[in-house]
């Protein structure tokens, strides 16, 4: 599905990407008609908050796509990024003992001559799942075009994240040069004469 009706063509998965797990953040650039801000003080630590960590965020049921990263830090930022390179950064706070309000805005420029493409804007509702390791994320994505106009907000826009925890290193199996190393050919892929 493509979102085209304003003007910018964004993927299903790039918009519900940006939901990320409640796709989470602004991104605190501007564009001529809504210029940014510096944020008006510097919010209390969130540190005991359930939603600070590290996510993976999942923004559609196929298995074979990859998965986006995320950090929901305690000082109210929030840092994504994405498995093609792409970084998302957004602002959160806490609405309640599990759950959080998420802004995140991504600018989009045109690769050949820099100009503005405008941005998208992904505005979340997040709750923690019971168990505390996987929320879900409901709100609203808006366009805004390069002339600072709005789309308007459209919804609802989904998204599911579960926390990365710590591992301990395992027994190996290999050495790190067997795992990069060219697979070897096999029996049945040797040509015989």
């Amino acid at each position: 599905m493509t979102i085209s009706n304003i003007g910018l063509s964004v993927s299903r998965r790039t918009a519900l990407a940006g939901l990320g797990a409640g796709g989470l953040a602004g991104l605190a650039l501007a564009v001529p008609a809504r210029r940014a801000s510096a944020q008006e003080a510097t919010p209390a630590s969130f540190a005991g908050h359930p939603l600070v960590g590290t996510w993976f965020l999942e923004v559609d049921a196929d298995p074979t796509n990859a998965l986006q990263l995320f950090i929901i830090h305690a000082d109210g930022t929030y840092v994504e990024a994405w498995a093609n390179g792409n970084v998302r950064l957004g602002v959160w706070a806490p609405t309640g003992p599990t759950t959080g309000t998420l802004t995140i805005t991504a600018y989009t420029e045109d690769p050949a001559t820099g100009a503005n493409l405008g941005a998208e804007t992904v505005r979340l509702t997040v709750t923690l799942d019971p168990g505390g390791d996987s929320y879900h994320a409901v709100g609203t994505l808006e366009h805004t075009l390069p002339d600072g106009s709005l789309s308007g907000q459209a919804g609802p826009a989904t998204g599911y994240a579960t926390r990365m925890k710590v591992e301990a290193p395992g027994t190996p199996v290999m050495t790190v040069a067997e795992l990069f190393a060219a697979p070897a050919a096999t029996p049945e892929a040797t040509a015989t004469p």
